[in-house]
């Protein structure tokens, strides 16, 4: 349950741009990483220079205090703890929005482990809106981690009874259920799915989710259930990713910084695999012209509504055929990757329509298995993971030297449970010879 904001109760969240909001994400996580690299110190004058950020959203100040604890600074801590709380006691009675009000401050009281108070705004947000799917997701999610499994299971139950689209609710339960490790319900809102599926897409959108199991897949129609997949997901994709605590983005913005590649707008710039135009405000100012591509239409429609794109088109990173014209100096690639297996069409396409010299920066989900042979594994996200291995030998196929920069940092949160991602800096020969 994670949003940094609400229309109801500003002390609690604060209404702040997207680009502050990656700003803020991003120095937690250079924060986070720091401390896991053991400079704290460091990780410690960055957490207090964050704590003095003006406006800044109290979920956020609570997760620095837990970084602060963790680097022994308990006084601190629980000066921001108290101060924290003393903000949310004086609107919880008044916070009715159960998604952009309720579930948020449920979380932050969560963090603070007030676990009885954030159950009672939990209960009054799927009081208030049984049928909503991020309500529904956090409550569940919160119940899991309370061990109160069947509770969870009713909630989701719940849900479905009341959604109209029966197969795509149990399908997301199912994933949800997975990265909770509660593989029992994970099946059993599988099984509960397949009394619902009624089409060929549905039918290979399943068999996807089945096949990460280890479970055999008829690959009907995959394509069809990519785009119907992402179509569905658009309207609510922003908040779904604040939920998740997405960090895409922000690993793209902190490697640009590191890089200290100059802002003088004067790059064409691809974002592949737009989406809903995350990353569009800190590309900007590098940009003379900024492009997005994405499968889906429904995506590339909201970009359009915000407005942050000079170009949009609608684009199959496998298809060359597909992609717009001309060469471009930068391509981000931000959490798209993770929706293929093998990568070397899609790094051969990309490198092909780099100019010599230029930027490719990606993320993928990071593959530590050391029995994953082939480099990649489908998890039942229904996404990749990559190891750093198979990223830098497919990179070289494609005609990429060294990678300039290789991190890795936590990907975003799949309720509760952190998902490490790979960042990768490579820039394009700028001479080929033979």
């Amino acid at each position: 349950m994670q949003s940094d904001r609400t229309t109801e109760a500003a002390p609690v969240v604060l209404e702040i741009d997207e680009a502050e909001v990656a700003r803020i994400v991003g120095r937690i996580e250079e924060a986070r990483a720091l401390i896991d690299a053991g400079d704290v110190d460091e990780a410690m004058e960055l957490c207090e220079s964050i704590l003095k950020t003006p406006g800044l959203p109290v979920n956020a100040g609570i997760k620095v205090g837990l970084l602060v604890r963790d680097l022994g600074h308990t006084d601190i801590a629980n000066s921001v703890f108290e101060n924290s709380y003393a903000k949310l006691q004086l609107v919880m009675d008044r916070l009715e929005d159960p998604e952009r009000a309720l579930l948020p401050a449920a979380e932050a009281l969560a963090d603070l482990e007030r676990y009885d108070e954030a159950e009672v705004l939990c209960r009054k947000a799927i009081d208030t809106a049984p049928d909503n799917l991020t309500v529904a997701v956090g409550y569940a999610a919160f119940l899991v981690h309370r061990d109160r499994l069947d509770d969870a299971m009713a909630i989701t139950q719940r849900y479905c009874d009341l959604t109209d689209n029966k197969f795509n609710g149990a399908i997301h339960f199912a994933m949800i259920f997975d990265h909770l490790n509660c593989d029992d319900a994970s099946r059993a809102c599988l099984e509960r799915a397949k009394k619902h599926c009624k089409t060929k897409t549905q039918r290979a959108k399943l068999d996807f989710f089945l096949a990460s199991k280890g479970m055999k897949k008829t690959a009907e129609d995959q394509h069809g259930m990519a785009v119907e997949l992402f179509d569905e997901f658009a309207d609510d994709y922003d908040k779904q990713l604040t939920k998740l605590d997405n960090n895409g983005p922000s690993m793209v913005f902190t490697a640009l910084e590191e890089l200290n590649l100059p802002k003088t707008g004067t790059r064409r710039i691809l974002d592949a695999g737009c989406g809903t135009g995350l990353c569009a405000g800190f590309l900007r100012p590098y940009a003379k012209e900024l492009h997005g591509i994405d499968l889906s239409v429904k995506m590339l429609e909201i970009s359009r509504q915000k407005g942050g794109y000079d170009y949009l088109a609608r684009t199959d990173l496998s298809e060359i055929v597909t992609y717009p014209e001309g060469k471009f100096d930068m391509i981000v690639c931000a959490d798209v990757l993770v929706y293929f297996g093998a990568l070397n069409t899609v790094l051969r396409n990309l490198s092909s329509i780099l100019t010599p010299g230029g930027w490719l920066l990606l993320t993928v989900e990071h593959e530590n298995d050391p029995d994953v042979a082939t480099g990649f594994k489908l998890y039942p996200s229904g996404r990749h993971k990559h190891t750093d291995a198979y990223m830098q030998k497919t990179l070289a196929e494609a005609g990429f030297p060294k990678p300039k920069m290789i991190k890795h940092a936590r990907l975003r949160n799949e309720l509760g449970a952190p998902i490490l991602g790979t960042l990768i800096a490579v820039q394009k020969p700028a001479l080929m010879f033979g």
